[in-house]
């Protein structure tokens, strides 16, 4: 299957978006490929590089898809609740990688979209220590300047290309400790499209981009970035700058010339205005119980609410509150979409094109790390 699909997809992958892969040195399982995550297709792109099949783990979202039975028939994934530890998930990567297969993994568990790398825990390298199996370090360069995770269409771009970084033996990482195996990976797979030199064209290469940068940093507004074209503005202090086919903001906005700066000042400042008692809210949005393999069930609700202390979705007639005590987590899903794990099940919100679902990511961790932080430590004396 892997033979029929990497034949057909070939010329596809090369028309779309000019992608092309280097052929690993690696010949077969078992082993670990890790990769940076930059588009919906990295999987495909990374088999383009592996002349044997590879199982993919995959988010729980993956498998309520209208495709997903044949997604499952064709290349059997494993499934993992996204920012979540998957006790069941590790144990089916063992046994493949016992059974002498290859599994692939991007350790991000989500698509960049500041265009550098998502949060790594060191869950990765723990799994690593415990396969002693060869480690596979592959980087996928371009993708974020072709298809970027906020943007609405694929860019006509000058370099997009997969290769393996770097194999490291098990010999090699067995004597290191699971912290230094940690950063060895982040650092391998640290990938920045900004500083290739290429350039990615497309008229409306700003389109969507308030799904990443949803706070301004001249006058400080939430939800007031828009875009259109290949430019986008502040909607309340009328700041206005072009998304570059360099992948810049020119002029720089409120100081930042590169997504990822901006992206990483929002999401700290974010946190302290809520905490600091500020709500943040989004209305238009559909509400909806995701189960694996069935189809997702509509829940009641249009209006989705987070502060310091719970996420609320209410409408007419409904008001729900769901308390940061008894959610598991928050993770990002698609481009406009993020789930949150309440008593077991899997609740989802979806929002319409302009809609930013980072910013609730973003609240819900900042919030809970500074309480875990604030906590009395029972263990000094």
């Amino acid at each position: 299957m892997f033979a029929v699909l990497r034949v057909i997809l070939t010329p596809i992958l090369w028309l779309k978006y000019r992608y092309g892969a280097d052929r690993a040195p690696i010949k077969s399982g078992p082993c670990i490929i890790l990769n940076n995550h930059q588009g919906t297709m990295d999987p495909f792109f990374v088999t383009k590089s592996f002349h044997f099949p590879l199982y993919f783990v995959a988010s729980d979202d993956l498998f309520n898809l209208k495709i997903s039975p044949l997604i499952r028939w064709l290349v059997n994934p494993i499934p993992k609740s996204k920012s979540m530890a998957d006790l069941n998930a590790v144990k089916s990567i063992l046994r493949v990688l016992k059974e002498g297969g290859a599994v692939s993994i991007a350790p991000e568990g989500n698509r960049t979209l500041s265009g550098r790398q998502w949060e790594i825990t060191d869950a990765i390298a723990k799994l690593v220590k415990v396969s002693k199996v060869p480690l596979v370090l592959y980087n996928l360069k371009g993708g974020y300047g072709v298809d970027p995770r906020w943007g609405g269409k694929a860019r006509r771009g000058t370099y997009y290309r997969g290769c393996v970084k770097r194999i490291v033996p098990p010999e090699e990482y067995r004597d290191m400790s699971v912290g230094e195996l940690f950063e060895l990976i982040k650092r391998e797979l640290d990938v920045d499209d900004t500083a290739l030199g290429a350039r990615y064209k497309s008229r409306r290469r700003a389109e969507y981009i308030e799904r990443a940068l949803y706070m301004c940093p001249v006058c400080g507004s939430v939800g007031s970035i828009r875009s259109e074209g290949k430019y986008f503005s502040c909607t309340h202090c009328g700041t206005k700058a072009e998304y570059t086919e360099g992948l810049a903001i020119d002029p720089p906005f409120g100081g930042y010339d590169k997504i990822y700066g901006w992206y990483e000042w929002e999401r700290k400042e974010i946190v302290n205005r809520v905490l600091a008692g500020e709500r943040v809210q989004d209305t238009g949005i559909l509400f909806r119980e995701s189960v694996k393999m069935k189809k997702k069930i509509r829940l009641p609700g249009d209006t989705v609410s987070i502060d310091k202390d719970a996420i609320c979705v209410s409408g007419e007639g409904v008001s729900a509150r769901y308390p940061f005590d008894e959610i598991d987590a928050v993770t990002a899903v698609g481009k406009k979409k993020f789930n949150f794990y309440w008593k077991g099940k899997i609740l989802q919100v979806k929002g319409d094109e302009r809609f930013c679902s980072i910013k609730y990511v973003h609240i819900f961790d900042g919030v809970r790390a500074a309480a875990e932080n604030n906590a009395p430590d029972c263990g000094r004396s």
